[in-house]
C-alpha cells in the first residue's frame, strides 16, 4: 500500500506552528506544536468516511517530530510523507 501525507503551514509564531494534514487538500485534519511547552497536539482530526484520521496524524506527528528534532525546528511551508 502507498502512503502519501500532505502537510501544509497553516501558522506560525513564536509559541506554536499549525499545520494542515492528509491525503489531500480537502481531506484535512490540524496538527500543532506548541514550542513553549515542547508537545505536539491535535487541534482537529480529518472528517471523513474514507480516511482514517489516526494513520494521517501518527505520520504528520513523526514529521513534525523530525523537523523539530532533526532540523532544528526548521518547519518548512510545505512538505509531503510518501513511500
Amino acid at each position: 500500500m502507498a502512503v502519501f501525507v500532505l502537510m501544509l503551514k497553516e501558522f506560525e509564531d513564536e509559541e506554536k506552528v499549525v499545520y494542515l494534514y492528509g491525503p489531500n487538500e480537502i481531506s484535512m485534519g490540524k496538527i500543532e506544536y506548541d514550542k513553549k511547552k515542547g508537545v505536539i497536539n491535535q487541534l482537529s482530526p480529518i472528517d471523513s468516511n474514507e480516511f482514517a484520521d489516526e494513520f494521517f496524524f501518527k505520520r504528520a506527528g513523526r514529521r513534525l517530530a523530525r523537523m523539530i528534532i532533526k532540523e532544528n525546528q526548521n518547519f518548512v511551508d510545505r512538505t509531503t510523507i510518501e513511500s
